[in-house]
Formats: C-alpha cells, structure tokens, sequence
C-alpha cells in the first residue's frame, strides 16, 4: 500500500509485535525500565533499532560490530473498497512486495555505540495489481547512543512518535497514529530510570527533534536514482518540536501491569499548517495462562490539538489482544477515531466527522528452521474509504 493510499486507509500493513516493557523504542522516547538489552522475538518481521537493541553475541572486547538482517516478501490482496469521493477507482488489486531491512551496531565501549538501520521496499502508490515494483532503499536510522544502567543519552536520526501502539501493537494494524508518528527525523534526547526496592521501577525521558532536511532523507530509488522522500506530516526543520514521557512498571501488587503517557509538541513553520499538542497515555498487561499460553493485552489513547496540519482536534484509541503458545500466535485489534467539529468546519480541509474505526485479526507460527509464517485480514473504515485486506507473507530474520 503507498504512502498515498496509506495516508487515507491508515496504517501501512506491517506486524507490530508487541516488545517487552524495556524494548521500548528510544526514538519513541519510552525508555522502559533499567534493562540492558532487549529480548529476543521469534515473531517480529520488522527490525525496531533500540540503544539496548541486542543483534549479536557480546564478546567483551571493543570495537565489535553486531547485525541483524530480515527477508520478508508478501500478497496483499485489497477488496470490497468502497470510496464515496471517487478517488480510488478500482474496488479490488493485489501487491507482492519484498522487504529486507539491515541492522548494525558499532560498540566502540561496553557504553557508547554507533546504529544504523536501511530498508529495501516498495514506495508503489498505485491502486492496481503490481508485484516487485518501485524498489529502494532508505536510511531509516544513523544515531549514537551512550547506555549505562539508570540513564541513557542519544542523538541522531531516529524514529520517533508519541506512545507506543505504532511500533508494540502485535499483528497487522496498529492504529490511527499516522498524526503522531514521525520516522527518520533528526533529534537527541535521554532518559533517567529509578527502580526503587517495593515502589517499582519509573522512567523518564525528553526529546527535541526536526524534520530530516539533509541528504540523508533521500531515498536511493532502483529506476530513479537519488531522490527526495515525502515527510508527512510536514513539520519544522527546526529542534522546536519535543516529546515528555514518563513509564512504569513493577508497582506493588500490580507487577503485571505497566503503563505511561507522553506529552509534546509538534511545531509546524509558518504556512506549513498547525502545530500540534498531543499527549498520548497507554496500559499493558501481561500474563501467563493455562496450557503454556501466555496474554498481552495493549490498550492507547490520544489526543491532538491539530489533523495532519490542519486546525482540528482529534482523538483516538486502540486495544489489541495477543495469545502466545510456543510457535504460535493469535492476535485481535481494534482501533477508532474522532475528528471534532461540524461538516462546515471540518470540509474546507476534506475530512468528515464520522467515526473511523479497524478491525484485523492475525495468526503467526514460526517453524522450527526460523521462517516466520503469516496470515490475516483487516477491515477498515478512514474518512470516506472503506477497504478490506488480506494478507499472506513469509519472512526470515537472523543476526551476527
């Protein structure tokens, strides 16, 4: 789906497995907890580039370099598309994309590493069938970051969003979060934890960031060349836009539980629309069950002062249940949005009031030589589009 489509259906398809409290993205400013790596996960088919992001074995001896690299490639199938403005003129095609995303670290000390990140994909925007077409690769992340037990300090060119449903959610959709989550821009911030004895462990962490102006936004297309990325939302290219968060987890009597909500400000220059106040909030729990089943259950909201540049409030919530058993996993997502205001106020910038909302659904197994295998369907309604998707795909990760 291209990055067109995607802005008006929602999400791009991608599994978002659900990371354990102290993966948190640091780009996404949620540093969770004091945990010194991250753990591993059979199911994810998308590399997330952490300062505690373990891809290799560590030997104790500096520099070292570690890797991670993934393969995927998939069928999307869209149908039943109903679009009430026109735009989108066939009801039904399909896409088979690959994907291979590269992962390095550079510890130069215990501490202090160099991360970088590139993908391969498809940026096709085309609403008929396709199949391994528009292919390039991006430079998703280039940042440094210093890591020791109770702070962390990073800057660079990272992922970043406010809360955590675009990049923990398990299976194919992650929410309507597109108006808070802002890939490949350029900040530095860091983050203090404290883990007290009985009271649970607290984080809390900063970040200021701009768009990614420079060269390191282009985008090395197979046909074209070197050119310019899209960087909707459009936001300054100026360090005035921050991100606040505070997270816990471990709470006496509550140790299954974990949770916290970020606040900030996208800035937006003069007449690239309006900035934006957001502040997001999240609650996870976790559990085992019977029969070696274990529960994740993820639940978000948030809140907008501004619409993808334009001067609407807006809200939005999303709850996803994940059931895990060895190799396999069953994932349910539901996801709804607001926009506030009337017809007259919201039209002059095209959108409606109604309610937005998704469904999907996924079932993930992972066989025992690696190869992670992956079924599911979404239903979505987004403005005045409605689409359903199928999608099948396989994928394999290893590291070094």
């Amino acid at each position: 789906m291209g990055k067109r489509i995607g802005k008006r259906m929602g999400k791009r398809i991608g599994n978002r497995k659900g990371l354990p409290l102290c993966q948190g993205l640091v780009a996404a400013v949620m540093a969770h907890g004091a945990c010194a790596q991250d753990a591993p996960d059979i199911f994810k088919t998308e590399i997330f580039l952490t300062p505690y992001s373990q891809l290799g074995e560590d030997a104790g001896t500096y520099p070292q370099l570690n890797g991670r690299f993934l393969l995927m490639t998939g069928y999307t199938g869209f149908f039943g598309i109903k679009d009430d403005n026109g735009q989108i003129p066939r009801s039904h095609w399909s896409s088979v994309q690959p994907t291979a995303e590269a992962a390095l670290v550079m510890q130069l000390t215990q501490r202090f590493s160099i991360r970088t990140k590139a993908t391969l994909n498809s940026s096709n925007n085309e609403t008929k069938d396709n199949a391994f077409s528009d292919l390039g690769v991006n430079l998703d992340n280039l940042f440094a970051a210093y890591t020791a037990d109770r702070y962390a300090l990073y800057g660079g060119k990272m992922d970043l969003g406010f809360g955590d449903a675009w990049h923990v959610i398990d299976g194919l959709y992650s929410g309507f979060n597109e108006n808070s989550e802002f890939r490949g821009s350029i900040g530095l911030g860091g983050r203090y934890t404290l883990a007290t004895g009985g009271d649970g462990t607290h984080s809390v962490a900063a970040v200021l960031f701009k768009r990614d102006d420079t060269a390191l936004n282009q985008r090395l297309s197979l046909d074209d060349g070197f050119i310019r990325q899209d960087a909707p939302p459009a936001f300054s290219d100026q360090l005035k836009s921050f991100i606040l968060s505070y997270d816990f987890r471990d709470l006496p009597g509550l140790e299954r539980w974990s949770g916290g909500v970020d606040a900030g400000r996208l800035h937006a220059d003069p007449g690239m629309g309006e900035s934006a106040n957001t502040v997001s909030a999240r609650l996870r729990y976790d559990a085992p069950l019977a029969n070696a089943w274990a529960l994740s259950w993820f639940n978000e909201a948030t809140f907008s002062s501004a619409f993808r540049g334009a001067p609407v409030r807006n809200g939005n919530g999303v709850t996803s249940v994940s059931l895990s058993r060895d190799r396999w996993q069953l994932t349910a997502t539901a996801a709804a949005r607001k926009l506030s205001g009337s017809d007259g106020r919201l039209a002059p910038y095209g959108l409606q009031n109604d309610w937005d909302w998704a469904l999907s659904g996924a079932i993930t197994y992972v066989t025992p030589v690696g190869l992670i295998v992956q079924a599911g369907l979404t239903h979505q309604r987004d403005q005045a589009i409605r689409i359903n998707q199928g999608v099948f795909r396989i994928a394999y990760q290893a590291g070094f």
